[in-house]
């Protein structure tokens, strides 16, 4: 993969803002350093990230899709009222050796989740 100066931008927006965020929170942000940032620049740098298994797509039906680059199996706690997301670190519920040893289905991927309101929306 070729790393200019965009794409290294795009992967520092990444590494600097662990809320998960959007791939127009991530142009937006790019844009700021690289006015002449295309959107499809984005999409595609986030779609090679994603295909190398360097960052984690969360899709979902009533929000944007949004990016993660803990890519380890976590929980995430997602806000129902202002999206926001948190990682919550700490070991998966059944982990995927135990699955595979006792059906023999090969786990390759996994998304834990908990929906609720933050501490913020909590105190609002």
């Amino acid at each position: 993969m070729k790393l200019t100066s965009q794409r290294l931008e795009i992967i520092g927006v990444l590494t600097r803002d662990r809320s998960h965020p959007s791939a127009l929170t991530i142009f937006k942000k790019a844009r700021e350093k690289y006015p002449n940032i295309s959107l499809s620049t984005v999409y595609y740098t986030l779609a090679l990230l994603k295909k190398h298994r360097l960052i984690r797509e969360l899709e979902f039906e009533t929000m944007d899709n949004r990016y993660d680059m803990d890519t380890a199996s976590h929980l995430n706690l997602i806000c129902t009222n202002c999206g926001r997301i948190e990682d919550f670190a700490d070991a998966a519920p059944v982990p995927p050796e135990v699955v595979e040893r006792d059906t023999g289905f090969a786990p390759h991927d996994m998304r834990f989740e908990y929906y609720g309101l933050c501490r913020q929306c909590r105190t609002s």
